[in-house]
């Protein structure tokens, strides 16, 4: 069984953060370990979260026992970083992980800002991309992040495999648009592959988190990149549309789990 570490905000009654990604993980298989940056009530979209973010002594405090139990760690995703000193660990901890073992995949969700704004400090932001994303496996921005990150536009399918083509990293771009619909990207070098869907008015938090860990999931279970870009969107535009049709606040995980496991493929387009 295949164990992987996320670093991400744990948010009791919202499923966003390390709450829908270990889950994802857990459901797939994966053998999950959070290390939470936050311990908040509910997401701050429906008003005052409740909980603090924990200090980076914590965080580190955290790893030291972890890594005393000597746990093989074949994934570490990062996900929310509260504090600009949370970046340091969680590059120290990918550090240790892939001296550990350097097959371990580091994914870096570069969780930033969305619709034309940051809703982290550009200072954590810059520190995001300087000392994380050279550490990365793979990166999950989404297409405001990505073109935060590449100082370029990112409004089309063309800029966005553009900017993504000077990145030299494995890039999983979400929230692609393509005509009326809405879609992911993946790119590394010279492997292009889209996949795409309808496109939603509104949709509740937590997609991208749930995205990122299911794609990862299907990595560590050995799936082809296109083909774990194919059924991770399948996955969570299954969860996605359950939770309009339902007319959900809350991604509805854990009532439409069977869809990690079973959703059927969507087709991928090679570019």
């Amino acid at each position: 069984m295949k164990t992987a570490l996320v670093i991400s905000s744990y948010v009791a009654a919202s499923r966003v953060g390390a709450t829908a990604s270990a889950f994802c993980l857990r459901r797939l298989g994966i053998e999950t370990i959070v290390i939470p940056t936050t311990v908040l009530g509910r997401h701050p979209g429906w008003g005052a979260p409740g909980g603090q973010s924990l200090s980076a002594e914590h965080l580190r405090d955290m790893w030291a026992a972890i890594k005393a139990q000597n746990m093989p760690i074949d994934a570490v995703m990062t996900g929310y970083l509260a504090d600009d000193a949370h970046i340091n660990v969680a590059a120290e901890i990918i550090a240790d992980v892939k001296a550990a073992n350097p097959e371990a995949i580091a994914l870096v969700d570069p969780v930033m800002g969305d619709h034309g704004k940051l809703y982290i400090p550009e200072s954590r932001a810059k520190a995001i991309i300087a000392k994380l994303l050279p550490l990365a496996d793979v990166i999950t921005p989404n297409a405001w992040e990505l073109s935060y990150i590449t100082n370029a536009p990112a409004l089309t399918l063309e800029d966005i495999l553009s900017s993504a083509a000077g990145l030299n990293i494995a890039a999983l771009v979400t929230s692609v648009p393509h005509k009326t619909s809405i879609g992911a990207v993946f790119t590394d070098g010279p492997a292009r592959y889209f996949v795409y869907h309808d496109k939603f008015d509104s949709v509740p938090h937590g997609g991208g988190d749930s995205l990122a860990a299911t794609f990862l999931a299907h990595l560590l279970l050995g799936d082809l990149r296109r083909d774990a870009l194919a059924k991770s969107v399948a996955s969570i535009f299954a969860v996605l549309t359950a939770a309009i049709e339902s007319d959900a606040g809350e991604l509805p995980l854990i009532r439409e789990q069977d869809a990690l496991l079973i959703a059927k493929p969507l087709p991928i387009e090679i570019l």
